[in-house]
């Protein structure tokens, strides 16, 4: 870090909303280490909403669902970055910020990753090995949200009875999500077992929110969608979220909330929770299962498993009785101490 930074840009168009999670250590080490710098995120919306707030960025940018490379063709045309940091190469993105007038480019937090290291702590310690941030930097994640947000969220869900568990059942792909009929057992167990209080938030599938929790039954309600903020600081109230690989599992862990996250084509040594949230990985043994980037695995665009199992999913491969075990350890108190 021996040149003058004094405007610092990063670069995160993978298009989810946990891509953008992934990334914020990174983007917070880098605010942290170039503090009289201007901090830009160029990211999509709605994951950009969660940087709103953050003191160490300065501007977030929305780039164009469909056109990405325009926007940072755009951006870059419009302002001067003395560094650039992109964890994004598709569509020949890497090479059109090496190629722009930044003093020093970093394009691939991605390189040679471990099968056991998460993708977070993999940008961290590119960015190290690179040296652009140094340990003293690093911290954990975290959203900054109102406390009039907060506020809103308390009033609804404060005084229900508790534990208050959310369980999340959409997912980007189908390929990707838990049986209905899973969730509806696993709601009614906790039900059950710890008088708990059920809420299913409402994805892009209204009619399967409506029926799982009619399904689970007695207390158990949807949470209708509305701002990501807001859902964020609903979260924040949980005691426990169980949810599938999504961008969900990742707002309520950097919330604070114990996670349980249910992987299937997607491998949880990279992709998962760190402690003591928990990751339920479904058939691990799958030989297809392509570690250092599940997107190459045939399952992930065809929808379709190509092993011969009984299942549209190794996502079945997770037993409601193997999640209810595993929140068992994060409600009780001796795990929480």
């Amino acid at each position: 870090m021996n040149y003058d930074v004094q405007k610092l840009l990063f670069v995160e168009l993978l298009g989810g909303i946990g891509d953008v999670l992934i990334a914020l250590s990174a983007i917070q080490a880098l605010g942290r280490s170039y503090m009289g710098a201007e901090l830009t995120v160029l990211t999509f919306s709605p994951g950009g909403e969660l940087l709103v707030s953050d003191p160490l960025i300065q501007s977030i940018i929305y780039a164009e669902h469909g056109n990405a490379r325009r926007s940072i063709e755009v951006l870059l045309a419009e302002q001067p970055f003395d560094l650039i940091v992109s964890d994004t190469n598709y569509d020949g993105i890497a090479e059109l910020i090496q190629s722009s007038a930044a003093q020093r480019s970093v394009t691939n937090l991605w390189r040679s990753p471990p099968s056991n290291q998460q993708v977070s702590d993999r940008f961290l310690e590119i960015l190290l090995m690179e040296g652009l941030i140094t340990p003293d930097v690093i911290q954990p994640p975290q959203l900054y949200l109102t406390a009039s947000e907060h506020h809103i969220a308390q009033q609804l869900y404060g005084l229900v009875r508790r534990p208050l568990i959310f369980l999340c059942p959409d997912a980007g792909m189908q390929i990707k999500r838990w049986s209905e009929v899973n969730f509806v057992t696993l709601g009614q167990s906790l039900q059950q077992q710890y008088g708990a209080t059920v809420i299913v938030p409402v994805g892009s599938d209204l009619e399967l929110s409506v029926k799982i929790a009619e399904a689970i039954g007695k207390s158990a309600r949807i949470l209708p969608r509305g701002k990501l903020r807001h859902l964020a600081a609903t979260l924040a109230c949980a005691d426990l979220v169980v949810a599938a690989d999504t961008g969900l599992a990742r707002i309520a862990a950097v919330m604070g909330v114990p996670t349980i996250t249910l992987f299937g084509p997607s491998w949880y040594g990279r992709y998962g929770q760190p402690l003591p949230h928990l990751n339920l990985q479904g058939y691990p043994e799958c030989s297809e299962r392509a570690i250092h980037n599940f997107t190459e695995q045939y399952c992930w665009y065809s929808g379709i498993c190509p092993l011969e199992q009984n299942w549209q999913s190794c996502m079945e491969a997770i037993s409601p009785s193997e999640v209810l075990a595993a929140a068992e350890k994060l409600l009780t108190k001796d795990h929480k101490e």
